[in-house]
This record gives structure tokens, sequence and C-alpha cells, in this order.
């Protein structure tokens, strides 16, 4: 390994040359799936909800979800959201450092397989900065890949450490590799190959090639990564409207495309402009053109077959494994979410840097080498930046995807969404209706387009479109469509069947708490005081518990025309103040808490929490409301006052 001075020097400057190539995408933001993981995630805003993270899959809050399952990746967000909210700079921040770790370990990888600082230190600056990576790295939703990096290649070298180790610290290193490998798998699904890296390392470097051996060294891999298998096949299986986009797409076609895809790779790395989100390649239709493609699948086959056999180059071989291993689940040849995808080859692409480090050592002299190396990293950082900007913008983002793409009913769905939230209503209409037209089994484009027709008043055509996304909804999104639903219902003053609506809702999760608010709503209308305060309590406290006729007399005294979806929050804000006035304190935390469940800005219930916290005797949660108030609007006299005080 290179020595610590020298590790110092390559950490930082890595650290340096990843700030000035994604430096520019801090201010970037959310975009694409981030909207899912991240904004509309509820699961990530509680450190209590950890342990319900190793239990769902990644989008458990999207409409369709998804089969995976990423529960380090989701953490990640929740600690983000924990220091930040829902800002995005300190999450790019962290796929900056994120990126940084895993150059940093690339380097660790080079030096290890050819000990050589200047070529492992160059490589590892251009796998740093590609702009192939900024899918990766500018996009947060990208994150796994990253996390897998960390984690697979620690893994690795924990490994590989070992081997040579003193016997007392092997114990140790191993214990080190098997537990970033399993969190490599909690990271992203791809880490399952990561036992035949290691089958392939010791068959290339070791000596001793005897079964009890391998089988010695090897068995503990497949062992964690078989239970992971089982595990995902029986325990974490998810239900999901998301197929795979290559599903139904014949396994010959996806053999055949084979090496359209390898050289569209090819083509990306030795030339990275003109990147996009959404790669569509043409599929050989024609007799001729299936002809061509089955020989050069097969030239190809013959190709690696003959490089892997040679291993007198043993790095050379081992590095073609690697590329081989990592590239090969996410080739197409598995029925995946697309033919063609920048991260799908970020593990992948690690050899190709060595390759062009050591060739420009090779050919040229240590000055030139050096010249050349500065010249290629700032052009990668030139370009990178340059694809960041790109991100900056959603609008013009999904706009260059479908130009490119036309048929990204994702894009256009998720452009739509941008439009309805810059209120460009007839635009998002245009774009919901077009994806659905691409992929009518869209559900996200028939939810946001049923919400969009809710929003403009459109009532039976919302109806009507909440009834096709209730033939497919997910069982766990039952409740909300039905709650959904019953908005439209009452909008159209059709109360009885509203009431029957949410009651359904209610029942299929009792812990939709906002089903009881649109209850209460319907019994206030009515002028049924008493069933809306009931509703109103059971929103906030638990019908297992007896009614208290007092807090029944403060709710009674609360409500008032503001029982409207748009002051729902400021009716809990206010309830919890009366609560508190009453000096029922736990019961104001529960106001204030389900008013910042609709508003996670509101900064008077971030206040009112604290004040309410603080006279409970709970120091702890008052700090914590008052800086989270303080985030939010760093004026706020009185939470700086109070704040001050405590501390």
């Amino acid at each position: 390994m290179p020595s610590k001075k020298t590790s110092i020097c390559v950490f930082f400057s890595i650290l340096a040359v990843c700030f000035t190539a994604y430096g520019n995408s801090i201010s970037n933001p959310f975009i694409w799936d981030d909207d899912a993981l991240i904004v509309k995630n509820t699961s990530i805003r509680n450190l209590s909800l950890i342990p319900e993270l190793f239990n769902d899959d990644l989008f458990v809050d999207s409409v369709a979800g998804s089969n995976f399952y990423r529960p380090v990746q989701s953490l990640t967000y929740m600690l983000d959201y924990h220091f930040a909210g829902l800002k995005p700079p300190i999450y790019h921040i962290t796929n900056i450092l994120l990126q940084t770790l895993v150059g940093f370990l690339v380097f660790l990888l080079f030096y290890m397989l050819i000990d050589h600082t200047a070529i492992s230190f160059a490589g590892a600056l251009l796998f740093s900065v590609s702009p192939l990576h900024t899918e990766a790295v500018t996009y947060i939703s990208g994150r796994a890949e990253m996390l897998l990096g960390v984690f697979l290649i620690s893994s690795f070298l924990f490994f590989i450490k070992m081997q040579d180790a003193k016997k007392s610290l092997r114990p140790l290193l191993l214990f080190l590799s098997y537990a970033a490998f399993i969190l490599a798998l909690l990271s992203k699904e791809l880490a399952i190959v990561f036992p035949f890296i290691i089958l392939v390392y010791l068959f290339i470097f070791r000596k001793d090639k005897s079964p009890h051996y391998f089988f010695k060294k090897i068995w503990p891999y497949f062992a964690i990564a078989g239970s992971y298998m089982v595990l995902r096949l029986f325990l974490l299986n998810f239900y999901t409207l998301r197929p795979s986009a290559l599903m139904q797409v014949p396994i010959f076609i996806r053999l055949i495309m084979l090496p359209k895809i390898i050289f569209t790779y090819i083509k990306l790395l030795v030339y990275p402009l003109g990147l996009h989100m959404s790669w569509e390649l043409i599929r050989p239709t024609s007799v001729m053109g299936i002809t061509i493609a089955l020989i050069a699948l097969g030239l190809m086959i013959f190709c690696c077959f003959r490089l892997l056999q040679n291993t007198k180059h043993k790095v050379t071989a081992f590095l073609l494994y690697w590329s081989l291993i990592f590239f090969l689940p996410q080739s197409g040849i598995l029925p995946i979410n697309a033919f063609v995808s920048e991260h799908f080859i970020y593990l992948a692409s690690i050899p190709y840097f060595l390759l062009l480090a050591f060739l420009m050592h090779k050919f040229f002299s240590k000055k030139l080498f050096i010249l050349l190396s500065f010249g290629m990293i700032i052009f990668y950082m030139f370009l990178t930046a340059s694809r960041n900007y790109e991100w900056s913008n959603p609008i013009v983002f999904y706009q260059k995807i479908i130009s490119v793409s036309p048929s990204s009913f994702q894009a256009r769905n998720n452009l739509g969404l941008e439009y309805e939230h810059k209120g460009m209503f007839k635009e998002a209409l245009k774009e919901y209706q077009q994806a659905l037209r691409i992929k009518p089994d869209l559900i996200e484009a028939r939810s946001n387009l049923a919400n969009l027709y809710f929003k403009l008043g459109r009532y039976a055509d919302a109806l009507k479109e909440y009834q096709a996304v209730e033939k497919n909804v997910p069982p766990k999104k039952a409740a909300e469509l039905a709650n959904n639903i019953a908005n439209v219902l009452e909008a159209e003053g059709l109360y009885d069947q509203a009431l029957a609506k949410y009651e359904l809702a209610l029942k299929l999760d009792p812990g939709l708490c906002f089903a009881h608010f649109n209850l209460a709503r319907i019994y206030f209308a009515k002028a049924d005081k008493p069933a809306a305060s009931q509703q109103i309590y059971y929103s906030l406290f638990t019908k297992k518990l007896p009614l208290q006729d007092a807090y029944l007399k403060i709710i009674s005294g609360c409500l008032s025309s503001s029982l409207q979806v748009p002051g729902a929050k400021e009716f809990y804000n206010n309830l919890g103040v009366r609560f508190a006035a009453n000096n029922l304190m736990p019961q104001a935390i529960t106001c204030f808490k389900q008013a910042l469940k609709l508003d996670l800005d509101f900064t008077d219930a971030y206040f009112n929490l604290g004040l309410s916290a603080l006279r409970a005797g709970n120091k702890k949660e008052a700090v914590l409301a008052l800086r989270a108030c303080l985030r939010k609007n760093p004026n706020h006299l009185k939470a700086k006052a109070l704040l001050s005080g405590i501390q």
C-alpha cells in the first residue's frame, strides 16, 4: 500500500478535483426520482423510523412502488434530511464526498494491482471527474452507485489486505470485508456478483489452486450472497406496478442487442459527449440486421474467451473479468430497466481509466504524461461542469431528453409535474396525456392527471382517472386513493358517498389521519359538531383510548370555517395552542406535529412545538424544534430568544 503521506495527498487532490468538477451542481434542485425518494418520502423524516427502512422498498411512498431494496441509500437520505430538511445542497455535497471516497478507493485498488503511484493517481483522478459519472453524482437518486462502490471496493481491499496481514489482524480484516459486502448488498442489488470478483482474483493471483483453498476463502461470500437472495425472494420481494422495461423484450432480442450496447458504452467512455438520461437503441428487425448482430456477438464472445484464457498478463485478465462481472447483469441480457444507461457501467468502467493512464505513461515521456494527464483531467472537469448545468433547470432537462428520446414516458410525466408546480396547467395536462399515450398503464402519470383534473375543478374527469388507477393500485396506496376519490365526491356535493369512501380509506389504513380530518369537515358542513369534534379527536389520538370530554370540548371550541384542506395546518396549530393554554402539553405537541406533517416549512408550528416541549420538560425535543424553526426562518426572533435561554 502507498505511504500515509502519499495517501493523504492523493485523497485531498481527489477531493479538490471532485468539488471543482461537481461544485456547480450543489445549487441544483431535486429532479427525476428525487421527488419520490426524498421530497415525498415520509419515511426519511424521522430518525426513529430507521428500522422501517429495512422493511420497505426504495420507492415506498410512490404510487407504483418498486422491488428495489436499498435501505442504506434511504438511510443516507434520512441523515441528510435530519441536518438540512428538504434543502438540496447538503444532498449534493454528500454525493460529491461519496464520489471523492470512491475515487480514493479506486486509487488504492489500482495501486494494489500495479504498484505504481503516478499511473494509479492519474487513473483515479480521471475516474473521479469523468462526465460519464454525472448520472451517479450530480443526480441525487444515483447515489446507490457510489455507495456500492464504497462498500464493494472496501470489502475487496480488506480481503486482499487480510491475505498478507499478521495472523492477529486477519479476523478483524475479514470481519470488515464481510460487513462491507453486506452493506453493499443493502445499497444496490448488483453487489450480489461480488463473490465472483473474489473468486477470479484468487484464481489469477494466488499460487495455491487447490479446491480446499478456494472453498475456504470464498464460501462465506457466497453464503452471504445466497442468504441475501433467499431474503429477497421470500421476505423482501415487494409488490410493484413498475415492471422492468425489458421484461416484455424476448431474450433473443436482448442477446442480439448486446454488440450495439457494448459499442455504445465504449463510445461513451472514449467520447463522453451528448450524454442524457434516456437512451434509445434501434433493434435489428431485418434478416440482414439480425445476421450482422449475431456475427458481431459471436466475434465478441470469441475475443473475450481468448483474452480471458490468457492469464500471463494477470492484471489485464483480472480487470477484464472485473468489467465483465459488473457489466453483464446490467447489459440488457437480464430484463432490467433499459438497454443503456450511463450509471450502469459506473463500476464496470473502472478498468478503462487505469488502461487510459497506463497507455499515456507507456507511450509518452514523463513530462508529456503529466501534461496529457493534466489536460485530460481539465477537459473532463469542463465537460462534467457543463453537464451539471443541464440538471439545474428541470424543464430544460426533461425537454432535452424528449428531444432525443421522444418515447420517454417517464421524462414526459416528470416534465408534466414540473409544469404543474409552476402553475402551467395546460402544458402539464398535455405531457401527462402524452405519457399515457406512450404507456397507457403508467400509473404515476394517470394519478398525476387525476390530481390535476381535481385541481382544475374537472371532477368528472378526475373521478374517471382515479377509478382507472383504483383497478391496479398497490395495496399500500389503496387507502390514499380511496381518500382522493372521496375528495372528488365531496367536491361534487355527494356527501354520503364521500363519507362511505373516507370510512373505507380508514378501514384500509387506520393510520390515515387526514381521512379523519376530511370526515370532520363533512360533519361540520352538515352542522353535526359533536361528530366533527370526534373525528378530529381520532385524527390525533388513538381510537383504543376512551374519548376524553375535556379534549372534545377544546376541539369543539376550535371548530370554525377554517376546517378546510388549505387551512388544515393552521387548524391543528391553533388547536395545539388551545391545548397548551389548558396546560395539556403532550396533546399540544401532538397537534403541532400534525401541523408539521402537512407543512414542513411551518415555522410557527416549530416554535410552538419547541415551547410546548420545553414546558413539558423535554429540553432535547425543544432544542431540536427551535433549531428547525431557525433553519426555516433565521430571523424568527422568538425562537432565537427561547433557544438562547435554553442553551
